[in-house]
Parts: structure tokens; sequence; C-alpha cells
């Protein structure tokens, strides 16, 4: 490029400054570019030299491999901030192109039913009908350390029946929660079958483990906020209220463990005691209550019209074909007979 720009300054006077930039296909921002740059230490004149020669040999070398041939061949330890810069000056850095994976099963068919993959939006849920849920991170060791919780909430009484804690946001996090919300609606007379859970187009939520374990093994249905958290306000609204109350207490665990064990006194506080604007100033287990909802009557009445095994919601298209995407991608297949098998 240095070149390019010297052969233009030499001709621009006699052909023009656009003609001589089209002619060797610079860019007037490239060119105004170079006018404005500083003028070039003489140490990194030596250095542009050793990565010239680098770059010759190795063209497909980014900036970290050059690096270490620099290190190698002249003892000199480059900064890679420096040396990113000093790339992109000379014009040496390369252009990389990513290209994107092609997209799974489930996320073709999410594709497809885009519009219809929001099963909670708009309508009045029941308690229990539907839970949302997502990961949030949870700073402890006076913000040193990371960890994350994922927890369910029901959409209709704010109850929380599960979560849990983690190093990492995958799936293993994520079906240890719902192990834990399955336990506590069976303490409540409840099963999973019908059961919708909202959520994201996280990776996790998309996985195959994930929608094997709710559709097919507890038949449970799933529902995605297809504006992200906008379209997710119960799990949004619940680690607002919860990381801002118990921010100290959550701040000042020195360990995973006593994270763990701060985090389960204050979901019970939250579920059996705190008062909730929304449910009349009751707790979520108070307002359950109030509405019939405990094991014995539960046991004796059976659900109600409308909840969970009750009336069905609209769009069921979508979680039949994910079950049978699911189904047919676990199947044995059959083994070739005749000419065929070899």
């Amino acid at each position: 490029m240095d070149k390019k720009i010297e052969l233009v300054e030499v001709h621009r006077g006699k052909h023009g400054l656009n003609r001589c930039l089209r002619a060797l296909g610079v860019s007037k921002g490239t060119w105004h570019r170079h006018q404005c740059r500083p003028a070039v230490p003489a140490a990194d004149e030596k250095l542009k030299a050793e990565v010239l020669s680098v770059v010759r040999e190795h063209p497909a070398y980014g900036y970290r491999r050059i690096q270490v041939e620099l290190r190698e061949r002249t003892g000199e330890r480059v900064n890679h901030k420096r040396l990113r810069r000093l790339l992109g000056t000379w014009d040496l850095a390369l252009p990389r192109k990513v290209a994107r994976p092609w997209p799974s099963g489930v996320r073709q068919i999410l594709r497809t039913g885009r519009g219809k993959l929001d099963l909670v939006q708009g309508r009045e849920m029941e308690p229990l009908e539907a839970l949302s849920t997502d990961f949030t991170e949870i700073r402890y060791a006076g913000g040193t350390k990371k960890a994350h919780l994922m927890a369910m909430v029901d959409v209709g009484s704010a109850w929380v029946p599960g979560w849990a804690v983690g190093s990492s946001a995958d799936r293993s996090l994520a079906l240890r929660c719902w192990e834990t919300v399955k336990e506590a609606l069976a303490h409540v007379g409840r099963g999973t079958e019908g059961v919708i859970v909202h959520h994201d187009h996280d990776a996790v939520y998309t996985s195959y483990d994930w929608l094997q374990t709710l559709l097919i093994r507890d038949r449970a249905r799933v529902s995605y906020a297809e504006r992200g958290a906008r379209d997710n306000p119960w799990i949004e609204s619940l680690w607002g209220h919860f990381k801002v109350e118990n921010g100290s207490l959550l701040s000042e665990a020195a360990t995973l463990e006593e994270l763990e064990w701060v985090i389960d006194r204050q979901m019970l506080y939250y579920n059996q005691e705190r008062r909730h604007s929304g449910l009349g100033y009751r707790a979520p287990m108070a307002y359950l209550e109030d509405e019939g909802i405990h094991p014995k009557v539960l046991v004796e009445i059976g659900p109600r019209s409308g909840s969970v095994l009750g009336a069905q919601v609209p769009s069921v298209l979508l979680s039949s074909l994910l079950v049978v995407y699911l189904w047919r991608r676990t199947s044995p297949r059959k083994q070739p007979t005749g000419k065929y098998m070899k």
C-alpha cells in the first residue's frame, strides 16, 4: 500500500488525484488516512522489516503467530497491542471471515415457526401453567469470582419452584434446575405434563438434550421469547429484585458452597415471606394456598379447567414438530438388506 501511495504522490500532479486512485485501486479514505498518519518511529521501521519477512514466509499468520515468530527470530517480545496497531497501520492485518455454522434441525424448525414461538405473551396464565426461566451471573467473594444461577418462576404466581447454581451456564446446570422444579411440583401435587417452559433462544434451550428431556421424557411444552428479555419479563423481574436486595449477601460468600447456601436461604424467603405487590402484597406460597393449591386439595380435586392439564393453548404445531424431529433423530435406523448390504 505504501508503494501505491508513493505512486499516487508522483503522478497526481499530471493525471489528477481521483484518476490515480482509481487506477491503483486505492480508496480516497485510505489515501487521507495515510496523509494524516504520524511519522513512524525508527524502532517501528526496524520492526516492519522483520514483520514483512514473516508475512512473506507465512502469509496466513495472524498477529498471535507473528508475535511468536518475532520472539524466536529477534529475541524481542513485542506487545500484542502494538503489533496489532502496526499491522493495521501497514495494511497487513488479515481480513478474517468466519463462516456461520449450518443451523441445527431444531433451529430450522424454530425459524419456520417464527411469530408463533411465544405461548405466554398476551395470555392470562393460571398458577403453575407456565414457568419462565433464564441464566444470570452472580458475583461473589467480594466480586472476584463469578457463578451462574438458573431459576424458574411461575408466571401466574411468582413462585420459584426450583433453581440451581454452578460455575458454568450449561446444559448440566439447566437440567439440574429442571429436576428441582419437578420435585417441587410433585410436592404440590402437579406433574410436568403440559407445563409451558418459557425461555430465550440460548444454545442450552435449543439443545437436543434439553428438548428431549422436556418434550419427550417429561411431556412438557416449550415457548420461546422472540424479542429476548422484553418477552421474558417474569424472570428478568426476579433477577432484578433478587440481585439488588441480596447483593451484599451474595458478594460476601467466600466459596461456591457458601453462595449456594445463601441463594437457597434467600429463595425460601422470596417464596414464603416476601410480599409481592402484584399478588395483593402476599407471598407466593400464601397466594397459591389462597388459590387452593396445596397437596391435599390437589390430590382430592385434580387439575382445574384452564390449568396445566386443562385447556390447551394455541400453536401446538411447533411442539409437535420438535417432538417428531427429536424422535426421528434418536430412533434406531433400519439396517440395509439385500443387495445394499456390504
